[in-house]
């Protein structure tokens, strides 16, 4: 949007002004610049700069959109006509630099980086942030970007220096803001300043700032880019959504089949936006799809398919001016019956009872099946990240829309690409004849490499007595979790924590009510079936919580009462001494239904067989323990 500078002014770089260049707008990490300068033309740098606004960098999660890009369309031409083209534009690094300067920002940005956890000033820093204003030619270039958007509604999404990259993710640290961009010019451009205003302010969140504890990038300075991008979709009347979305990841780390493969990878996808897709929605269920035989199903009924789907749809409503979740047969309606085939499944058989009772309509339910059967889809996402896979040498996952603007026709809109973290695996032996140390063995669980890990600490939490104790008060235990995670940051420590129903739900009555940043310390996490009250597992795979776990190498795993689960034994742990009275000695009412069990005497064992998708731990006895 800029006038070249004189280094792209040129008919042909040099390697060396390719590198210059790259490091000027794109990026400095070293992973990311070869794979750049690898594969991107002059004619590419100079589109990049047509698009920035501002000085400095794009940031990591458009370097890693771009690259994905580039990737697909030199190696997969097969697929180019199913891609949506990039229209997207970049705010740089230096625009956020100038934002906290005029705001007054930088003193307290820079006290709060030395001052750490203890810092008193944080709210001030937040506040100044979020209600700052951007300098004058930065909201001119952005009211011509608005020009070329016209009324299409875009989102603005973090793009810092370190997210996406190599070393960190930051899968949904920062803020993601929709722009519903309708109304006058400067309606418009004040909705996008506000959205630029809370992505800034992300950077204060409790989530980001515990992740930068935790990998200790406290200390560097955050510098912050920002990807905005049209939301892709149509409009259906009031509302705008595309007809399906979600994450992808190149390999598959939850074995539910033996036949499975792995290496395959998976899908989690949902009808609308994808904001349902990478994130925990309490009685909804994206579809899975294993990508080696996407026709296979947790699910063989027809009625427990159409009780595990999706029942909201996440839409930008123009009435509401806002991101809203509908009911699916608000928007079932509204669909052309194409676009209908490709996400709804037909009930027939809660059609014939209801008939029995003289009740005569259609029953519908949004489970993904018709892109599932779509074998040029299935194909496209495994060949598309297998290829990502191999050129980022590593696993990627990605995320992506899909639209279809005409009958017959789709187009899959990549959003994003990030390398996830490669570990390499043990060889391991779990011994047979030990059933009376096992407190657990599972099969078909997720992991992404066998290993085995001393454990120090086990917190259980009473599933009876987490069920008998208030609504009101349920998230008290989650505190409190967040508490004992807060108490061993500092250690090295291994923990394992075991919740009845699911981990992070933000609905109390399913499970434990926790975000990431309170179990960040934990390598081990199990959700526990306990039918007496009603908890079932339901292992978020696809999620931003996922995602944190499996960059940080934690088994994830769930204690079915199925033929998963061959042993659960919790009684073992009262042989264990209980030591959460000695270290919170005023929390007697919650001491009841959280148990902090020190087994660092008993030589307790995780064991993970990726090969078996088996998952076993060990309590063996020893000094401390009631063996």
């Amino acid at each position: 949007m800029a006038d070249y500078p004189q280094i792209l002014i040129k008919e042909n770089l040099t390697r060396e002004e390719r590198k210059c260049i790259c490091n000027q707008i794109m990026t400095t990490e070293s992973h990311m610049e070869q794979l750049i300068l690898k594969h991107f033309t002059d004619d590419d740098f100079r589109h990049v700069w047509d698009r920035k606004i501002g000085g400095g960098v794009i940031g990591g999660k458009a370097c890693g959109l771009l690259v994905a890009r580039k990737l697909i369309e030199l190696m997969m031409a097969d697929y180019a006509a199913y891609v949506e083209p990039h229209d997207s534009f970049f705010i740089g690094t230096d625009v956020f630099y100038r934002y906290l300067v005029l705001n007054r920002c930088s003193e307290l940005k820079a006290r709060h980086r030395l001052e750490k956890d203890d810092f008193k000033e944080t709210d001030e820093l937040t506040n100044r942030l979020q209600n700052g204003r951007l300098p004058d030619d930065i909201l001119k270039e952005l009211g011509e970007m608005l020009d070329h958007y016209g009324s299409t509604p875009i989102i603005v999404r973090s793009s810092s220096i370190m997210e996406d990259g190599y070393g960190n993710a930051f899968s949904g640290k920062y803020e993601s803001v929709f722009c519903m961009n309708q109304g006058t010019k400067e309606d418009r451009l004040e909705e996008l300043e506000c959205a630029v205003r809370r992505v800034y302010a992300s950077v204060m969140n409790e989530q980001a700032i515990e992740y930068r504890r935790k990998r200790h990038l406290l200390d560097v300075d955050e510098q912050m880019a920002l990807l905005i991008q049209p939301v892709a979709g149509q409009a259906y009347g009031d509302f705008y959504l595309p007809v399906a979305a979600g994450m992808g990841c190149s390999y598959n780390p939850y074995k539910w089949m033996e036949q499975l493969n792995p290496e395959a990878g998976m899908l989690r996808m949902v009808m609308g936006l994808g904001t349902r897709a990478v994130e925990r929605t309490p009685g909804d269920y994206p579809r899975l799809i294993c990508l080696d035989r996407a026709q296979a199903n947790l699910r063989t009924t027809m009625a427990e398919r159409h009780k595990f789907s999706q029942r909201q749809v996440d839409v930008l409503d123009f009435t509401a001016g806002q991101l809203c979740t509908k009911p699916l047969e608000q928007i079932i309606e509204l669909l052309p019956k194409w676009q209908g085939k490709m996400v709804l499944s037909h009930d027939t058989e809660a059609e014939d009872m209801l008939a029995q009772r003289h009740i005569y309509r259609k029953v519908y339910f949004a489970d993904c099946q018709g892109l599932v059967d779509n074998l040029d889809f299935i194909h496209m996402m495994r060949d598309l990240m297998k290829m990502l896979e191999i050129a980022y040498e590593r696993p990627v996952d990605v995320e992506f829309a899909i639209t279809s603007p005409e009958e017959g026709i789709w187009r899959l809109n990549l959003l994003q690409c990030r390398p996830l973290q490669a570990a390499l695996s043990e060889q391991v032996h779990i011994p047979e004849g030990v059933d009376h140390q096992l407190l657990f063995d599972v099969r078909r669980t997720s992991m992404r490499r066998s290993k085995e890990e001393t454990m120090d600490y086990i917190v259980w939490v009473d599933p009876q007595k987490y069920y008998e104790y208030p609504y009101a008060k349920k998230p008290d235990v989650a505190r409190l979790i967040s508490r004992i995670n807060q108490h061993f940051e500092d250690t090295d420590k291994k923990l394992m924590l075991l919740v009845p129903g699911r981990i992070g739900t933000s609905s109390p009555e399913l499970g434990v009510p926790v975000v990431y940043s309170e179990i960040s310390q934990f390598n081990a996490i199990c959700e526990v079936a306990y039918d007496k009250a009603g908890y079932h597992p339901d292992l978020s795979y696809g999620s931003h919580m996922f995602q944190d776990m499996v960059e940080a190498d934690v088994y994830y795993g769930a204690i079915n009462d199925n033929s998963k689960t061959r042993l659960y034994q919790p009684g073992l742990l009262a042989r264990c001494p209980e030591i959460l009275k000695e270290l919170w000695p005023q929390e007697e009412e919650l001491a009841d239904i959280v148990k902090l069990y020190d087994v660092s005497g008993s030589r307790a064992t995780l064991t993970l067989d990726s090969k078996e998708g088996r998952a076993v731990c060990r309590i063996r006895g020893a000094a401390g323990c009631n063996d």
